[in-house]
């Protein structure tokens, strides 16, 4: 009985241990997942309506992977990418979802 008494402290530290060790790795497993989850991005093409500082209206094309029908819609521009179209011109453009809205990755002319 003597060594269990003295083994059991032990054995409570240990088991403290490796169940926060086990719930470190679980959070910094899910955390890394995260991280490393990229957005979907969606394409389309339309025609430009009209260019601001930060936003691009474009009238697109229904958009079915998002059961989206044909509208005319405002998406950020793309950070720190110059704008290689004019408003009233056909463009090809890809775009994903933020928490602010909608982000241009790419928009071009369309051929």
């Amino acid at each position: 009985m003597a060594l269990i008494s003295r083994l059991l402290p032990v054995a409570a530290l240990l088991f403290t241990f490796s169940a926060f060790s086990a719930a470190d790795d679980t959070a910094h497993h899910h955390h890394a997942m995260n991280m490393s989850a990229e957005q979907p991005v969606w394409q389309s093409e339309g025609v430009v309506k009209k260019i601001t500082d930060r936003q691009i209206t474009i009238a697109h094309q229904a958009i079915g992977a998002l059961n989206w029908p044909p509208m005319t819609m405002a998406f950020d521009r793309p950070a720190g990418q110059e704008t290689p179209v004019q408003p009233g011109e056909k463009v090809m453009f890809s775009f994903t979802q933020t928490d602010s809205g909608y982000q241009l990755v790419r928009i071009t002319p369309a051929q």
